[in-house]
Parts: C-alpha cells; sequence; structure tokens
C-alpha cells in the first residue's frame, strides 16, 4: 500500500519507469565512461571529445523542436482513425491525414539531415582548426557527422510512433540505444580507440532506429503509406504556426546553452574544455532526469487539455512540476558533494572537472533553465503557440554574456554568462509572458 501511495505520488507508471532506468542507468554509467576516459584519454583527446558531443547535438538546430509538434499533432490524428468506423470514407480520410502527416515530417527531416551534415562539418572543422591539436580529428568528423544525420532523419517516425500511443516502446528502445552504446564506448575505449569510440556510439543509435522504423514497426507505417487526396491535412496550415515559433526558441535555446564548452576551445585550450565538457556532461544527465517527469506526462497532459479536463490537467502538472524541480535541486547537491569528494583521494581526479564554487553557479543556472522548459511544456499542451519575445530577448542576452565572458575569463566567464542570463534574462521575462497567458484563461 505505502508503494503504491508513493508511486502514485511520484506519478509512476511504465512509460515514466523506462525513462527512469534510462536515467539511472546514465547516472549509474557515466562515472564509469569518465573514468575510462581519463585512463586511456589524453587531456587533449578529452578536449576534443567533448568538444565532438556538442557539436554534433547541433542536431537539435534542425529538429527545431518539430518533434513535440509531431508527437502532439500524431496523438490527434491516430486518436481519431482509430474512432473512425473501419472501412469508411471518414477513416479513408482520417488514414490520409496520418499518412501524409508522415510523408511531410519525412521530407521536411530528409532535408534538416542533409542541412545538418554541411553545419555540423563546417562548424566542428573551424572550431578545431582555430586551436590546433595533436590529435587526428578530421576523420572522426567527416564519419561521425553523416551517421548522425541518418539518426535525425529517423526521428520523425519516432515521434509519431510515440504520439501514436507507443509511448512505453519508444522510451524502452531510448534505453537499449544507451545501454548498447555506453558498452560498445567502453569497449571500443579499452581497446584504443580513442575518440573513434563516439563514433561507435552514433552506429548503434543509426542501427536501432532504423530498426524499429523498418522492420519492427514496419506494419503502423505501411498501412498509411496509401496515398489519400482527400484528407484534411495541410503541413502549412496544422504545423507550421507551431512549428516555425518552436524552431525559433530551440534554435535560440540551443545558440545559448549548448556551446559552453565550444567556446572554451576556440578561446582557449582542449584541456579547459574538457573540464568543463565533463562536468556538463553530468549536469546535462541531471537535466535529463528532472525532465523525465515533463516528458512523459506531456502527452498525458496535451491529451487532458484536448478533452477539456483543464483542472485534472492543472494538477497533474502542478505536481510534475513540483517533483522534477525536487529532483533536479537534490542531483545538483549530490553532484557538488561528489565531486568534493575526489580530492580525498589525492589522484587529481577533482582537476578533471571545474571548481566546485563554478559546479554551484551553473547548477543555480540550470535550475532556471529547468522552469523555463515547464513552462514551455505548459503553453504547448495547452495548444497555445509558444512564445516568441521573451526567448529572443533572453537567449540572446544570455549568448552574448556566454561568449563575451568566455573570451574574457575562459570556464569562469562562460558559466557565469551561462547563470546570469538565465536567472536574469531569460526566467524573468518568460515568466511575464507564462503568468499572463494563465491569466487570460
Amino acid at each position: 500500500m505505502i508503494l503504491r501511495k508513493t508511486a502514485e505520488r511520484l506519478q509512476l507508471d511504465r512509460s515514466l519507469v523506462f525513462v527512469l532506468v534510462s536515467r539511472l542507468w546514465q547516472a549509474m554509467t557515466g562515472p564509469v565512461t569518465i573514468a575510462l576516459i581519463i585512463w586511456f584519454l589524453s587531456q587533449d583527446e578529452q578536449g576534443v571529445y567533448y568538444t565532438l558531443v556538442p557539436i554534433i547535438g547541433i542536431q537539435a538546430f534542425f529538429e527545431l523542436g518539430l518533434l513535440n509538434v509531431l508527437i502532439a499533432q500524431a496523438g490527434h490524428a491516430f486518436s481519431a482513425y482509430q474512432q473512425a468506423v473501419p472501412g469508411s470514407d471518414d477513416a479513408r480520410c482520417r488514414a490520409g491525414r496520418l499518412g501524409e502527416l508522415i510523408r511531410s515530417s519525412r521530407r521536411w527531416f530528409g532535408w534538416a539531415s542533409v542541412l545538418f551534415t554541411l553545419t555540423a562539418v563546417a562548424i566542428g572543422w573551424f572550431t578545431f582548426s582555430q586551436n590546433p591539436v595533436q590529435v587526428e580529428w578530421r576523420s572522426v568528423l567527416l564519419v561521425i557527422v553523416p551517421l548522425a544525420a541518418t539518426t535525425v532523419y529517423w526521428s520523425p517516425s519516432l515521434a509519431i510512433l510515440e504520439g501514436a500511443g507507443d509511448r512505453e516502446l519508444i522510451y524502452r528502445v531510448r534505453f537499449y540505444q544507451m545501454a548498447c552504446g555506453s558498452f560498445c564506448v567502453w569497449a571500443a575505449l579499452a581497446i584504443g580507440l580513442g575518440i573513434w569510440s563516439l563514433v561507435v556510439a552514433t552506429v548503434v543509435q543509426t542501427i536501432v532506429s532504423g530498426y524499429v522504423v523498418l522492420v519492427y514497426r514496419g506494419e503502423f507505417f505501411h498501412q498509411f503509406s496509401g496515398r489519400v487526396d482527400d484528407h484534411d491535412f495541410s503541413w502549412v496550415r496544422d504545423v507550421l504556426p507551431l512549428q516555425w515559433r518552436v524552431a525559433v526558441n530551440g534554435l535560440l535555446f540551443h545558440v545559448a546553452t549548448q556551446f559552453l564548452a565550444v567556446c572554451v576551445m576556440t578561446f582557449h585550450s582542449a584541456a579547459e574544455s574538457g573540464r568543463l565538457g565533463m562536468t556538463i556532461s553530468i549536469t546535462t544527465a541531471i537535466q535529463m532526469l528532472a525532465l523525465a517527469w515533463v516528458q512523459t506526462k506531456y502527452p498525458l497532459i496535451s491529451a487532458m487539455h484536448g478533452d477539456g479536463g483543464r483542472e485534472t490537467a492543472g494538477t497533474l502538472w502542478r505536481q510534475t512540476t513540483l517533483v522534477s524541480s525536487i529532483i533536479l535541486c537534490v542531483a545538483f547537491a549530490g553532484l557538488v558533494a561528489s565531486i568534493a569528494t575526489l580530492s580525498l583521494f589525492q589522484r587529481g581526479w577533482e582537476d578533471r572537472f571545474v571548481e566546485l564554487k563554478w559546479v554551484t553557479v551553473l547548477g543555480v543556472g540550470c535550475l532556471a533553465n529547468h522552469w523555463v522548459a515547464l513552462q514551455a511544456f505548459y503553453v504547448m499542451a495547452r495548444g497555445k503557440k509558444p512564445f516568441i519575445a521573451a526567448p529572443l530577448i533572453g537567449y540572446s542576452i544570455t549568448t552574448a554574456c556566454v561568449w563575451v565572458g568566455g573570451y574574457y575569463y575562459s570556464v569562469p566567464g562562460v558559466v557565469t554568462g551561462f547563470t546570469l542570463g538565465n536567472t536574469l534574462a531569460v526566467l524573468p521575462m518568460h515568466t511575464w509572458s507564462y503568468l499572463r497567458l494563465r491569466r487570460s484563461g
């Protein structure tokens, strides 16, 4: 009985369990990966490793936040299809709508994957050329980027599966990707592949995503592959009004928050970039753990709002906000304590991370970032258009603070700029817009 009540308070279901298992795996294996990187890579190799990670991460630029829009669109379209009488004209029309959503999203992401490849290679080449290191990075960059682009291409199909009710499958698959990727990276590091271990992890992601879409759930997509002319779907009418706003927000967020290590690499050294990159790899895992509650409840809350159950949706959302925020704060406190204890071993391991005071400052900025994300998810769940002015101004200020601070003061400047921008610019302006929306009904 106690366990059941605890599970209810924490909003646990099978989908959330798989997400939590993934985050737990990430938390447990993260230190193993870090230890192996310290053991098998030089500081310059570590710097290249953690600079490649955010460069590959710019795929978020080209996803442009569209995946959350597709989840909502697929949920509505598939629900309507299931409610139609099988074999009727209505069912045929609704199947056509979902089929067109699938085809349109694949076309969009096909072009996005090409643009991602060209952009990521250009950014990587420029970044490493500005600060030459005694590590061969060119071949790794030219191999890993096209592989990551393939993952970008599969992503809308996975989002549509999630929106159509396969949440548990998608979260389970992501756990398999993470677990297999970890083992492969460890093996690659152990046998001396160095930074090529990143390529191994990307290969795993690509293969698993492709298998789910083409084989495991291929029949789902095949049933909607026929073209129907009288469907009522229009990308311009149904997706674009939300897409461009989500895209702008995603672009601004990524520029402001995901290039901290790249900034340090560009203006200072690979070693400093490596310390910041390793720290950020852990803080990112913490943020993803806290957002697990939000991401798994988002489709449910969207559906509640769609059915007119605003009070129920609001209650679930407040519980989600509280639980996720507490988890974020507790996890950051644990990180600070863990890094502090490393000095007791007198092995110099603490030198692979940024100083404790900057970890703490970074945590404050991440908490502000988390609250902005919570508000943004709520706006999307209501079916409202995402805010533009607040993110545009706030994240522009944050980006300027990060790069100016990084140019003059390296890691302390980047971390301080990130936190000041998020706490004093992005969060207040976004909160003001959010409260206006809530008061408007």
